[in-house]
């Protein structure tokens, strides 16, 4: 009956560590790891330190650390190992050494997730920060850091926000996972950030496409949308003279057509007047503005009328 009630003993132990700095972080949550599956066993702190001291390796640094360590619990009236948290601090304080912790905060807080997927980003960022030795609430800070600007954005609509590391990494991850589904991971991998190298400031809509530091923009209209009356500003009378007397389209200032039929224009001409570069407020277009900015060629086509139908009285008889 005794062996039956025995708790039954899960995981695999970690190896024997030899106090080498770079295997501290692993060796030491696979320790934590074994005991927390086998609370039932290792039931005290000093069932869990007493236990763990036989997991280094004789003959080594570490050996011998563990065995100075055994020496004194033994020496003591009673027998004290010690605090389970003593001993883990006394642990990274003689095997992670400052320079190593210094060098692994410095990575946590600056290894950016950039254009890569987010499970081999934090699987990185993690190795790292197991060996920094913070808080959680730090952790926290360099996770969202290190975000582009799209899941950072994402996580601040969370209501209410996480609060824990895990529950953080638990939606990030959701998020990154929506986007990569839906957002087009292929044509934009920077989840709408702009550039790709490292740029989390650049622009937020991946259908937007990228616009050149160098290229020249230039409007040739604005487009009249739902009845707005917005209509474009005039020429300089400089500008308008040249064109006028070289024969050119008042609207892309080119030859060979009229304004009325300029192909630059998106829209075809519904009887408005074509406005130039530039805009003017609503409200301020008159009869003589919109014919003030008539291209004069667009009386050529039409040849004038000599003789119209007018009071007899007219001397003029032409437009």
């Amino acid at each position: 009956m005794a062996q039956q009630n025995q708790p039954r003993i899960l995981g695999t132990a970690p190896d024997p560590y030899d106090g080498s700095p770079e295997k501290a972080s692993a060796f030491w949550n696979t320790l934590a790891n074994y005991y927390t599956i086998n609370d039932a066993v290792y039931a005290t702190d000093t069932q869990k330190v007493s236990s763990a001291l036989t997991y280094f390796k004789i003959g080594t640094p570490g050996g011998n650390w563990a065995s100075d360590r055994m020496q004194t619990a033994l020496n003591a009236n009673p027998v004290n190992y010690g605090m389970w948290n003593e001993f883990k601090t006394t642990f990274e304080q003689q095997f992670i050494p400052p320079a190593t912790q210094m060098e692994a905060i410095q990575k946590m807080h600056d290894t950016r997730m950039g254009t890569n997927s987010f499970a081999n980003w934090f699987q990185d960022w993690s190795t790292h920060t197991r060996r920094t030795g913070v808080d959680e609430f730090t952790k926290m800070w360099a996770f969202r850091c290190n975000l582009p600007a799209g899941l950072q954005q994402k996580l601040l609509t969370l209501s209410p926000q996480p609060a824990t590391l895990t529950e953080l990494v638990k939606k990030t991850w959701e998020f990154d996972c929506n986007w990569q589904i839906y957002g087009g991971a292929t044509a934009n991998p920077t989840r709408g950030q702009g550039p790709y190298q490292g740029n989390y400031h650049g622009n937020r809509n991946p259908l937007i496409q990228e616009i050149k530091d160098n290229a020249e923009v230039k409007i040739a209209v604005t487009q009249t949308q739902r009845g707005t009356s917005r209509k474009q500003g005039k020429l300089t009378q400089q500008e308008r003279q040249r064109r006028m007397a070289n024969n050119l389209c008042l609207y892309c200032g080119t030859a060979g057509h009229i304004a009325v039929k300029c192909p630059a224009s998106r829209r075809p001409y519904t009887g408005n007047s074509l406005r130039q570069l530039g805009t003017t407020p609503e409200g301020e277009s008159s009869i003589e503005s919109q014919l003030e900015d008539l291209n004069i060629n667009a009386v050529t086509p039409f040849n004038v009328i000599d003789k119209m139908v007018v009071d007899s009285k007219t001397k003029d008889k032409s437009f």
